[in-house]
């Protein structure tokens, strides 16, 4: 009897955009697609660490639905932290002293880290959850890639290469180009699931980054919003990723900089995402997803439309899982 290959689950980031990864979770359940580990990056985090912990998708979507923008957003220092944030800017350009250190973040993201802590139980480690998790950040300091899990990674993944790039190193004409190396991957193992999801969701500028050691982290959507490329140096086989990023299509109604910064990021990072999900995903879900992604009323609406992207990726998802 043939074993059947391990799947693997990316679940991407984009804010309140990620409840579409709970559609998801129902319809792959409601298939029978086995799903035998989870990585999941800022939004997409949370949803990962309530799946890996046991929660069924059912119970994610009641979860979800009784969800409050105060449960997760630290409202209280907002204005503390954009009154010392202004008076440092002013104090730079001024060129005078200024004897506070200034935040980096308008909210400190705690409150993202006591939601996750009171669903998949107080400070859980990784390697105590059901299946294996994966949460991305990134050390804002150089760029590192920071991946919290709970085991030694696979050594052998297939190596990502930009595709179409010239063999520069070959050519024996002179290039002035300056070469851009990133950084090694990090791998940590056995810290919280809910201090990992904390700096997965720091996004830059809205909250502060977390420390851990020292590494400064944000969220890590900055390198790896849909995290395929982590499940397989966790030795999936078969990987199915969820992009609820940027769609190419138009978005109307960017009325303030929180969503002008947000939507730019996005359409920055898309085309690097599509690289690599070429690369690395056996199966891309993206669901169209046509709200503001700060929309903390969009859940129900979210959720219906991850479910109908779903819907339609079963019949390539059986195909190339269960035809090999």
């Amino acid at each position: 009897m043939t074993a059947r290959p391990l799947v693997g689950l990316a679940l991407g980031g984009g804010v309140m955009r990620g409840m579409a990864h709970i559609g998801v979770l129902k319809v792959l359940k409601n298939a029978g697609i086995p799903i035998d580990m989870v990585v999941g990056t800022s939004s997409g985090g949370i949803v990962a660490a309530l799946y890996a912990s046991g929660h069924s998708p059912e119970h994610i979507e009641e979860i979800a639905m009784k969800l409050r923008p105060r449960d997760v957003f630290d409202y209280g220092s907002v204005l503390l932290n954009l009154f010392l944030i202004t008076g440092g800017i002013i104090a730079r350009v001024l060129h005078i002293p200024y004897p506070i250190t200034s935040p980096l973040g308008l909210m400190r993201g705690n409150k993202i880290k006591k939601f996750v802590n009171r669903f998949v139980g107080q400070d859980r480690l990784f390697g105590q959850t059901v299946i294996p998790l994966g949460i991305t950040a990134v050390d804002v300091r150089d760029g590192t890639l920071v991946v919290f899990l709970e085991g030694e990674p696979a050594a052998n993944a297939k190596q990502y290469t930009a595709l179409g790039y010239p063999d520069l190193t070959s050519s024996k004409e002179s290039v002035n180009l300056r070469t851009v190396v990133p950084p090694e991957d990090v791998f940590i193992k056995g810290k919280p699931v809910a201090l990992a999801a904390q700096a997965s969701a720091a996004v830059p500028g809205i909250f502060e980054p977390v420390r851990v050691g020292d590494r400064i982290l944000v969220d890590g959507g900055v390198r790896e919003n849909v995290p395929a490329y982590v499940l397989r140096r966790m030795g999936a086989h078969f990987v199915i990723a969820v992009d609820v990023g940027y769609s190419g299509r138009r978005v109307n109604g960017i009325s303030n900089i929180i969503k002008l910064l947000f939507n730019s990021f996005e359409i920055v990072i898309s085309e690097g995402i599509n690289l690599k999900l070429e690369s690395y995903a056996d199966v891309v879900i993206r669901p169209v997803i046509n709200v503001d992604p700060w929309d903390t009323g969009s859940t129900k609406y979210s959720i219906e439309r991850g479910e109908l992207a779903a819907v339609k990726a079963l019949d390539e998802i059986k195909r190339k899982l269960y035809d090999q």
